[in-house]
């Protein structure tokens, strides 16, 4: 071979080495951008809306304000900070910001605790209700009609019936309770979107046929596909169901629907039957159920 053609050879595998060792840097984690600044944390966590592998996740949050701002706004996770409830704190922390095409989700941000410079026990002032915002209810949320029916078999149905339009149990307070279109958590909220309560949803199927006489009489849209119990469990921890409220519910698939393949709506049914029993003896009450549906 040549001298000539030898160089050449020389330099072509020299430019390719070096176009893709470029290559490779280009493709791997690059940071974008790096601060470091002071926070106030505040003494309790809200819930908020995280976005993670391409999809929105209620989640409990930080409330911090930043220094020189009179806002405060949500944070998810700060590391190697140790959290603990009733304290305010206030944090120097790092924000880097990352670039890295090879991931789900090629650009994010992570936050680092830097110093400890105060803890405090006290109430935050003026933190939040919430950091969920308005448009999270319309696009991936349902909200259960407040226009229940109910059906009442008893000699004395006035007075259960009065009970039933106010009673909180099955008015919800006069609160909008939204479920995630996943039907895994659920949410008390009134106009404000301020959230009164929320938790998760615990849902197995069962067998229809053990359902109340009572529920026939509030038949369901649609055709039946399936009997589930779901448990509304409140609070943060999905295997707590402490005080969760239960209810039976059909899922049906929408007669009225132009779709080729229509989502399964859930219908949700009580039987108040016992509890009426016990707190109107004199009402002469045989049964008594209500029944939810989505809007």
């Amino acid at each position: 071979m040549k001298t000539s053609e030898i160089l050449k050879t020389l330099v072509l595998l020299i430019c390719t080495s070096i176009f893709i060792s470029c290559q490779k840097e280009e493709e791997g984690r690059k940071i974008t951008g790096y601060e470091e600044y002071t926070i106030t944390v505040a003494s309790e966590k809200v819930p908020g809306l995280l976005f993670s592998s391409g999809d929105n996740h209620l989640s409990e949050v930080y409330a911090v304000m930043r220094e020189h701002s009179a806002e405060w706004e949500q944070l998810g996770s700060i590391k190697g900070f140790e959290y603990e409830p009733g304290y305010e704190y206030t944090l120097r922390i790092s924000e880097t910001n990352y670039l890295d095409h090879s991931m789900g989700d090629p650009a994010w941000t992570e936050y680092e605790q830097l110093e400890l410079i105060s803890k405090e026990e006290k109430t935050s002032d003026d933190v939040p209700n919430n950091f969920i915002p308005e448009w999270f209810y319309t696009e991936y949320c349902s909200c259960i009609n407040t226009d229940f029916r109910y059906y009442i078999d008893a000699e004395n149905k006035d007075i259960i019936e009065e009970d039933i339009n106010s009673n909180p149990m099955i008015t919800f307070g006069d609160l909008n309770c939204y479920i995630e279109n996943d039907w895994t958590r659920w949410l008390l909220v009134n106009e404000k979107k301020e959230i009164g309560m929320l938790g998760f949803i615990k849902k197995v199927n069962i067998d229809g046929a053990d359902f109340p006489e009572s529920y026939k009489n509030l038949k369901p849209e649609g055709t039946i596909a399936g009997t589930m119990e779901w448990t509304f469990i409140i609070g943060n921890d999905p295997e707590n169901e402490e005080n969760a409220i239960k209810y039976d519910v059909f899922i049906c698939n929408p007669s009225k629907s132009k779709s080729a393949g229509p989502t399964p709506v859930p219908y949700f049914y009580k039987d108040f039957t016992q509890y009426y029993q016990e707190k109107y003896p004199e009402a002469g009450v045989k049964a008594v159920a209500v029944s939810h549906s989505i809007k």
